[in-house]
C-alpha cells in the first residue's frame, strides 16, 4: 500500500502540468487572434471598378487586385502542381504544416547561420494572406499554424488549393492565376502550356523582380527552377523536362488593354479622384464608371497618328525616332471628350502630352487675338498693315523682329485675310491696338491656365498652353461663346445602383453669340483659302486653324464641325525640331483631315448656326485702318 503522502505527490505531479497547462492554454487563446476561418465562405475580395464607352461597351478596368476566380476544375494538372512543386511539394501529405519541412528548412538555417529557406505550407500562405499581417513576429508564426490547421479541417485540399491559386498575387497587378495568364500571355489558364504554368509559379518569390517583362533570362532561370523541382517530384517526366527547359517564352504586348485608351483611362482616374469623396474607392468597390469614350473613333485616330508617322519617316528617311502626337476629340455641342491620346503608345510613354504637357501654340493662338478684337468692335473687313517692323527693348537693346512665314508680305490686308493666311506682323499690330491685357484677359476667360507674360510675342504664340486647354477654348468658338468644361465621366454607380456622380455640365458664357460666329465666319476661311486648305475637298462646314512655333518645334491643327472638334499636336518632348518644312499644314492637318473624314459621319451634316444678331448680307463697314 502506498502511504498518503505518496498519493498526495502523485496527485500533485498529475495536477501541477495539468493546471499549468490550461492555464498556458488559456493565456494563450487570450493572447493570440484566431478569426473563424468559415469566414472564407462569405469572403468578398477587393473588386475591381469597369468603364464603360459611350455606347455601352466594358473597355478597361481599374484595381488594386485584378481577379478573375475560376474554379479548380478549369485549372491544368501542370499549373496546379507547377504551384505545389514550388511552394509545397507535400501539399497533398500534411495537416496545414509540414513538420518534415520545418525541420529541413531549420538544419538548413542553423548550417548556413541565417534564414534561407522557409516552410510556409500553402495553407499557411493562404491563412497569411486572407486574415493576418505581413509582419513577421512569433506570435503571426502560431497564428499562422493554428489558422491552417483549422482551415485543413474545414475545406478539402482542393478547395483550398482553389482558393489560394484565385488569391496568391502574380505581379503586373493581378491576383489569381486567370488574371495573370491574360496579363502575361492573353490566354486563359485553361489554355497555358506547361512551360507557361511554371512561369507563373516562378513569380510567387518576387512578382515585380522575375516578370518577365522586365526580366527575361531572370524569368526563364526562375521558370526552369520550377520546372526541375517539377521533374524531381515525379510531376512530369524526363523527356518533358528536358523539351520544356529549352522552350522560349512568347509573352502578350506589355500591357496591350491600354494601348488604345491607356491616356483617356489616365485621365478618367484623375476626374474620378475630384469628384469622388473616397477616390481610393474607386480600386476596390467594383464601381461602374460610365465615360464619354468613343472607342470606334480611338481607332480612328490611331490610325490617322499611324498614317501622319508613316508620312513623316517618308519625308525624312533619315530621322530614327518619329516625333510624338496628342489628339483630342471633343463633341461641341455637349463638351464630352469622345477621343484623348497623348503619345504614339502608352505602354511605352504613359506621359499624357495631350492634358500634362505644355506647349507654345503658335499661330494657333492668334483666333483668341482676333477674337478680343471683334468683341472690341472691328469688323473682318478691319484692314492692317502686313509689313516689316522691328522693336527695341529700351533696357536691353535687344532688337526683335518678326518675320511672316517664307518672309513674304501682303501691305494693306483686311482682318480676314490676315487669319486665314496666318501673317505675323499684321498681327503684331493688332495685338498693339487690341491692347495685350485685353487678350491676356480674353484667354483667362477661355480658362486658359497659362502664366502670360506682357509680351508682344504673345501675338505669335510662345506662351505655352496645355491642348486640352486649348481645345476646350476653340470649342467655345463652334459653340456659339460658351464655354463647357472637357467632360470625360458621365455618371459613376456602385454595384447596388447607388448613384455617386452624375455629371450636369454648366454652360459658362465667354463672348457673344454674334461675336463668336463672326470669328468662325473667319476660321472657315482658313480651310476654305488659307493654310488649311488641304482639307477644303471635305463635303462639310469647317473652320480651323494651324500653328507652327519656331525652328518647327511645334506643329498643330486645331478644327471642327458644328458637332466635332479635334486638336492634333505633332512634335518631340526635349529639344527636337520636325525638320523644315513641318508646320501645321504639313505635320499635323493630315492626320487632323483622316480622323474627321472617318469620324463626322458619325454625326450630323449641319452648318454653323447664324445667331440672329447677326445680318446674313451685311454690308462691308469699313473702320479706320492703321497708319
Amino acid at each position: 500500500m502506498y502511504s498518503r503522502t505518496t498519493i498526495k505527490l502523485a496527485i500533485l505531479l498529475i495536477l501541477i502540468p495539468t493546471i499549468f497547462g490550461v492555464s498556458f492554454g488559456y493565456a494563450l487563446v487570450n493572447y493570440l487572434e484566431i478569426p473563424d476561418v468559415k469566414q472564407l465562405e462569405t469572403y468578398k475580395p477587393k473588386s475591381a471598378a469597369r468603364l464603360y464607352a459611350d455606347d455601352g461597351t466594358l473597355f478597361a478596368e481599374l484595381f488594386v487586385e485584378k481577379r478573375i476566380p475560376i474554379p479548380i476544375t478549369q485549372m491544368p494538372y501542370h499549373l496546379k502542381y507547377a504551384f505545389i512543386a514550388i511552394e509545397d511539394v507535400r501539399f497533398y501529405k500534411h495537416f496545414g504544416i509540414d513538420v518534415r519541412s520545418i525541420g529541413r528548412a531549420a538544419f538548413k538555417n542553423i548550417i548556413r547561420g541565417g534564414i534561407s529557406e522557409g516552410a510556409s505550407t500553402i495553407t499557411q500562405q493562404l491563412a497569411r494572406n486572407l486574415f493576418l499581417t505581413p509582419r513577421r513576429s512569433f506570435k503571426r508564426k502560431i497564428e499562422e499554424a493554428m489558422l491552417a490547421i483549422q482551415i485543413e479541417r474545414t475545406y478539402s485540399k482542393d478547395e483550398i488549393l482553389n482558393m489560394y491559386l484565385n488569391l496568391i498575387y502574380l505581379g503586373e497587378g493581378a491576383h489569381g492565376v486567370e488574371a495573370a495568364s491574360y496579363a502575361y500571355f492573353h490566354k486563359k489558364a485553361s489554355e497555358l502550356t506547361l512551360e507557361e504554368s511554371a512561369t507563373l509559379a516562378a513569380l510567387t518569390k518576387s512578382p515585380s523582380k522575375l516578370s518577365p517583362f522586365k526580366n527575361m533570362a531572370k524569368a526563364l532561370e526562375r521558370r526552369n527552377i520550377v520546372l526541375r523541382k517539377m521533374y524531381d517530384a515525379d510531376f512530369i517526366n524526363e523527356k518533358t523536362y528536358t523539351a520544356a527547359v529549352k522552350t522560349q517564352l512568347v509573352l502578350a504586348p506589355y500591357r496591350a488593354y491600354e494601348k488604345k485608351t491607356g491616356y483617356f483611362i489616365e485621365y478618367v482616374k484623375q476626374a474620378l479622384e475630384e469628384h469622388l469623396d473616397e477616390s481610393q474607392n474607386m480600386y476596390t468597390k467594383g464601381l461602374n464608371i460610365k465615360t464619354t469614350v468613343n472607342l470606334k473613333m480611338t481607332e480612328y485616330a490611331y490610325e490617322a497618328i499611324e498614317k501622319g508617322i508613316q508620312g513623316y519617316k517618308t519625308r525624312h528617311p533619315d530621322v530614327k525616332t518619329p516625333p510624338e502626337v496628342a489628339l483630342i476629340a471633343i463633341e461641341v455641342k455637349t463638351g464630352e471628350v469622345k477621343v484623348l491620346i497623348g503619345g504614339r503608345d502608352f505602354a511605352k510613354s504613359p506621359y499624357n502630352r495631350a492634358v500634362q504637357a505644355r506647349r507654345q501654340p503658335g499661330s494657333s493662338f492668334k483666333p483668341i487675338i482676333y477674337l478680343t478684337a471683334l468683341e472690341q468692335g472691328l469688323t473682318p473687313d478691319y484692314t492692317l498693315l502686313d509689313a516689316p517692323l522691328s522693336f527695341t527693348n529700351p533696357y536691353t537693346k535687344v532688337v526683335w523682329q518678326p518675320r511672316n512665314y517664307k518672309n513674304e508680305y501682303h501691305g494693306s490686308v483686311t482682318m480676314r485675310k490676315a487669319l486665314e493666311l496666318s501673317l505675323n506682323t499684321a498681327t503684331v499690330r493688332l495685338l498693339e491696338k487690341v491692347g495685350l491685357d485685353n487678350i491676356i484677359e480674353m484667354a483667362k476667360r477661355l480658362n486658359i491656365s497659362s502664366k502670360f507674360e506682357r509680351n508682344l510675342s504673345l501675338a505669335l504664340g510662345t506662351t505655352e498652353i496645355l491642348p486640352i486647354e486649348l481645345a476646350a477654348a476653340y470649342a467655345v468658338f463652334a459653340r456659339g461663346g460658351e464655354y463647357i468644361p472637357p467632360i470625360a465621366l458621365r455618371s459613376v454607380y456602385t454595384n447596388e445602383g447607388e448613384e455617386l456622380y452624375n455629371e450636369k455640365p454648366e454652360e459658362e458664357r465667354v463672348v457673344a453669340p454674334e461675336t463668336a460666329y463672326t470669328l468662325v465666319d473667319i476660321m472657315k476661311g482658313v480651310v476654305q483659302r488659307g493654310t488649311a486648305r488641304s482639307a477644303s475637298k471635305m463635303p462639310y462646314s469647317l473652320a480651323g486653324k494651324t500653328g507652327t512655333t519656331d525652328n518647327f518645334k511645334d506643329a498643330w491643327f486645331v478644327g471642327f464641325s458644328p458637332n466635332l472638334l479635334c486638336l492634333v499636336w505633332v512634335g518631340y518632348d526635349k529639344d527636337g525640331f520636325l525638320s523644315n518644312k513641318e508646320s501645321g499644314g504639313a505635320a499635323a492637318l493630315p492626320i487632323w483631315i483622316d480622323f474627321m473624314s472617318k469620324s463626322l459621319p458619325l454625326f450630323p451634316k449641319d452648318d454653323f448656326k447664324v445667331p440672329e444678331q447677326v445680318d446674313k448680307t451685311p454690308e462691308t463697314q469699313e473702320k479706320d485702318s492703321n497708319p
